[in-house]
């Protein structure tokens, strides 16, 4: 069987990895902070720190921007559900945003709309590799946490305006584009947020960051980040050609920025467990895709929020990675035209 997701770790990811833990400490130590600067250059954002936990990183970025009990901030439904169990621990409010049924990401009418009625902050994420529009939050007065996780190497700002996020999140787990087998990278866009993100930093426990050999091991995948990113959109390519030829739909970018293709999302017009069934049989596995989202932990949003509860019910993710080779692309590229 073809497994959904599959970590892109090659054997020298494996050796910088083995070599870091034959090291001493002092020697290592260092590998940290040359992947928090490495990224940090190719993003062009200022460091922060690179953490163990995806929720520390969220809770950093919140407290640095001083949202804390009583503060409000928009948040699309199909966020990861990390950020709403974060808001519980710190006493904020989620003002949530119904998303585009086209492109899964936060509705245009619904940032004007909810930006109007009273918020401090806002979340910026996209669920499947599909660029945000930028220029709707360029002329916001509050801070914004942009999670570039699905769609690093794309577009990170509004060209247009120079507007950059305040703060910017980056996991990189082992299903993510860009692994260093845990951890998640925090960044400021905003050189003012600079002395309150390290503030809040520095007064973490020093077994919340990054281990060396994680980050030895991130270090490398920097490295093929292009490749990686470049490859998964060729096969993306091939995917949704193949798709034109069903009956179902995926996302797509409706401006000019580029996308990226983390896995590889279906909107479906037929029951889930129809497709799954035909797609097991051809010995490809296929999975909802937004089980892991604020909509899923917050059922009272299905009538809030219909487009994000239409694309939680009906959106399947089919696998899509560097590593997935020639045979198995064709293989899943068959599947999606001939889809029931």
């Amino acid at each position: 069987m073809i497994p959904v997701f599959k970590p892109s770790i090659k054997r020298k990811e494996m050796d910088a990895l083995l070599s870091t833990l034959v090291s001493d400490y002092q020697e290592a130590a260092n590998d940290n902070n040359d992947f928090l600067k490495a990224l940090a250059k190719y993003l062009q954002f200022e460091p922060g720190a690179i953490v163990r936990e995806y929720s520390t990183a969220i809770y950093i970025a919140l407290k640095a921007l001083g949202l804390g009990p009583g503060s409000k901030v928009l948040v699309s439904a199909l966020s990861p559900s990390s950020y709403i169990k974060e808001f519980e621990k710190l006493s904020i409010t989620a003002v949530y945003a119904d998303v585009e049924i086209s492109t899964g990401c936060i509705r245009a009418e619904e940032v004007q709309r909810l930006a109007e009625s009273g918020i401090d902050g806002v979340v910026l994420c996209s669920p499947n590799g599909i660029t945000p529009d930028y220029s709707l939050f360029s002329e916001l007065a509050v801070p914004v946490i942009s999670d570039i996780t699905t769609t690093v190497g794309c577009s990170t700002g509004d060209e247009d305006s120079g507007w950059l996020p305040d703060i910017v999140i980056l996991r990189m787990e082992l299903m993510d584009i860009i692994t260093s087998g845990e951890g998640t990278a925090v960044f400021a866009g905003n050189r003012k947020i600079l002395p309150e993100l390290r503030s809040v930093i520095a007064d973490l426990p020093v077994t919340s960051l990054l281990l060396n050999m994680h980050a030895a091991m991130g270090l490398i995948q920097l490295d093929s980040l292009e490749n990686f990113i470049e490859r998964r959109r060729e096969i993306g390519d091939i995917f949704e050609k193949s798709l034109l030829k069903g009956n179902h739909k995926s996302f797509f970018q409706t401006n000019e920025l580029t996308r990226n293709y983390p896995s590889f999302y279906v909107v479906l017009n037929s029951p889930f467990k129809e497709i799954i069934r035909y797609a097991r049989k051809n010995g490809i596995m296929v999975e909802l895709a937004f089980t892991d989202t604020a909509l899923a932990i917050e059922p009272d949003l299905s009538e809030q929020c219909p487009n994000a509860n239409s694309l939680h019910m009906r959106t399947a993710v089919f696998p899509l990675y560097p590593g997935l080779g020639s045979r198995n692309t064709l293989a899943i590229a068959r599947l999606l035209s001939t889809l029931p």
